[in-house]
């Protein structure tokens, strides 16, 4: 393991040295987490000085939606349905993207400034470079989406919190998906974002491929807009498990697919 750590360290320090991938990181999540709030708090405004279309909406949005909003008004209602709605498989992207950035540079950038089979000659295990390399990403990725989910919750309590008795957000759904489906979604990305990595021929296809990974979390967006409640108490366990099943499968895939003798000749 802690020559899985020397590998991460030594890439992190990489990127610290490259300005405009450092640059990315910092400025993606402030972005996102802003367009979020700016689109909750539009939203609320909106309706706020349009309660007869608050009601309309209402009344036209699938049943699934409403469960548990029983106690509140209409504008509470809506003031809640964004964050609820398309907020978990939105803020997914964060970690998406993040990971993302650094993982294509993995084993294609390796390739491409023709240090992979200085890391090859390496002594070390299948499992500490496969580790390594997910370590890189994960850990930073990991860090942001939560720094990302602080502001979040600072922000939305300020939009909403002064609509209702009690603080709504963050509920029980959003705290387990960032404890519990973030690091799994993560994990899961990072090693196929790494498959991905050890196969293509350049950083740039590896960037390229890697946003095919994204189509499930647009997948989720669009299930949850249609009616089908994706994100619940009832359903977190079940995703929970595909995602660590799918973790598995991925990182023996990645135990595979970094075999010395097959990373040479691609």
């Amino acid at each position: 393991m802690s020559k899985a750590w020397i590998i991460a360290a030594k890439e992190w320090k990489e990127i610290l040295r490259d300005f405009y991938v450092l640059g990315i990181l910092v400025l993606l999540p402030p972005v996102m987490v802003g367009t979020l709030l700016l689109l909750i708090y539009f939203y609320l405004t909106f309706f706020l000085h349009n309660l007869d279309m608050a009601k309309t909406l209402l009344s036209s949005m699938p049943v699934a939606y409403l469960q548990g909003l029983a106690g509140y008004t209409d504008i509470q209602k809506v003031a809640v349905l964004p964050i609820k709605i398309i907020g978990i498989p939105f803020f997914l992207l964060i970690p998406l993207l993040i990971s993302g950035i650094v993982t294509a540079d993995s084993f294609a950038g390796e390739r491409e400034r023709n240090t992979l089979e200085t890391l090859l000659a390496a002594p070390l295990r299948e499992h500490e470079l496969l580790l390594g390399k997910v370590l890189t990403p994960f850990l930073p990725a990991l860090a942001i989406t939560w720094i990302s989910f602080a502001f979040l919750t600072a922000g939305v309590s300020r939009i909403l919190n002064p609509h209702f008795l009690s603080p709504v957000f963050p509920d029980r759904v959003w705290i387990l998906s960032m404890l519990v489906l973030v690091p799994l979604f993560l994990a899961g990305t990072v090693l196929g974002e790494i498959l991905i990595s050890s196969r293509a021929s350049s950083v740039k296809s590896a960037s390229a491929l890697n946003m095919l990974l994204s189509f499930p979390v647009l997948a989720a967006m669009l299930l949850q807009s249609t009616g089908f409640v994706l994100f619940s108490d009832r359903t977190l366990p079940w995703i929970a498990l595909a995602l660590a099943t799918v973790d598995a499968w991925l990182f023996r895939a990645g135990l595979l697919a970094i075999r010395r003798g097959d990373l040479l000749v691609r």
